[in-house]
């Protein structure tokens, strides 16, 4: 498999045309992730990764290529959410490895901006407990949110903080210097943005997601950017509906064994 660069990425976009998927888009478009294609010129398929997302689109192959993208995905998706382009290709993964992938629900929410209650979202950011601010994320809780497990995918999709501060924004709930929750963007592409939400395990359930999310979504709106938000769990889902969004049902997607045991 050969990696496409940056400039190189609109080769794939006849693949890519039907899809609405931020990350997706964002990688086509040069923005973010990493692409992989059999040949150069006229690829029948490719291999998207951005940060734990993964999509499979195109042709499947058979013989020799799917062993490469096999290999492939293996080097560069193993942790990721496998998500095939169509049932062709949801067979492809299930024959290719036969009993080592699982299907996993996540969530789809509608994103209406006419579904948001812009005093509501207010009401959110000054409920929060005393003595908690909600901050805009510069560099150095950009740098912050990155030292600890639970808040590093605010931020780790992009290569640094000017790449970050270029192409997104994001909040941070603090509490003097420590960083509690945020709500960032985990990827984007033009007009758009996929949300990531965070909170520190012992500060859950206080209104802190909530309140970032709420200030996320208020730039998101004044700037005329669509805020996607795609859940991982029905804990994430309840958030969304609180918020505004509208849940538009459950869809599966895969994920290796080997992550899932480990």
């Amino acid at each position: 498999m050969i990696e496409l660069g940056r400039e190189k990425r609109h080769s794939i976009q006849s693949i890519c045309a039907d899809s609405k998927d931020v990350l997706l888009r964002g990688a086509v478009e040069g923005t973010m992730g990493r692409v992989w294609v059999p040949r150069l010129e006229n690829s029948p398929y490719c291999l998207v990764v951005v940060g734990d997302f993964a999509y499979l689109l195109g042709l499947p192959p058979k013989g020799e290529p799917a062993l490469d993208l096999k290999s492939q995905i293996y080097q560069s998706a193993d942790q990721a959410f496998l998500y095939p382009q169509n049932e062709r290709w949801a067979d492809w993964l299930e024959d290719e490895f036969l009993g080592l992938i699982r299907p996993v629900s996540r969530y789809a929410l509608k994103k209406d901006e006419h579904h948001f209650d812009i005093g509501q979202l207010k009401g959110y950011i000054s409920g929060i407990p005393e003595g908690i601010r909600i901050k805009r994320i510069d560099e150095r809780l950009y740098r912050l949110a990155l030292k600890a497990e639970w808040s590093r995918a605010l931020c780790v999709n992009f290569e640094n903080y000017e790449h970050f501060s270029r192409y997104c924004f994001g909040y941070a709930a603090m509490k003097g210097r420590e960083m509690l929750a945020g709500c960032s963007a985990y990827g984007v592409s033009e007009g758009m943005m996929e949300i990531e939400v965070d909170t520190r395990k012992d500060w859950r359930r206080k209104g802190l997601a909530l309140a970032c999310s709420a200030a996320f979504l208020l730039e998101c709106l004044e700037k005329g950017l669509t805020p996607n938000w795609d859940a991982v769990n029905l804990q994430s889902v309840g958030l969304a509906e609180k918020l505004g969004y509208v849940y538009d049902g459950e869809y599966q997607v895969y994920r290796l064994k080997e992550l899932e045991e480990s």
